[in-house]
């Protein structure tokens, strides 16, 4: 069995929560190498191999993006990514992340985008993260369904 010394020795700090949960942990690798073939730069991503983003400081608390890179347009427009899976849409403590995500966006003229699975045991994902984002008064750039 290991321990929680072993772990952090195979993977970077900062992305643990991640490479923890395997739902997530797939569709983010999924993410980081379509966003990686179509040739956007300075990927950084919490998956082991990748240089972790940088921590955005809140004034509740500070949280970690899931994945970040920059796109090949003449802005190199900022994308900052939130993998979100079924049980993840309805958690109370993703209000706050997700608000620090929304506000970092506009500080950095960032695009906001989320990820979710195509389909879960209770359905469609997206609709429900689009009602919560809705409520929260917080736009998404995008929504991937994958």
């Amino acid at each position: 069995m290991e321990t929680n010394n072993e772990k952090e020795a195979l993977f970077n700090p900062g992305c643990e929560p991640v490479v923890e949960d395997e739902e997530r942990r797939r569709l983010l690798w999924l993410m980081a190498e379509y966003f990686r073939t179509i040739g956007y730069t300075d990927i950084k991503a919490r998956l082991p191999g990748f240089m972790p983003p940088p921590i955005l400081s809140g004034t509740i608390e500070d949280h970690r993006p899931d994945f970040t890179c920059r796109q090949s347009d003449s802005a190199r427009t900022p994308i900052i990514l939130e993998i979100v899976t079924p049980h993840m849409v309805d958690d109370p403590l993703a209000e706050n992340r997700w608000s620090l995500l929304a506000s970092a966006a506009k500080l950095y003229n960032a695009e906001l985008h989320f990820v979710v699975p195509k389909w879960a045991a209770n359905g469609p994902v997206d609709p429900g993260l689009k009602r919560r984002l809705a409520r929260m008064e917080l736009t998404a750039n995008r929504v991937w369904t994958v």
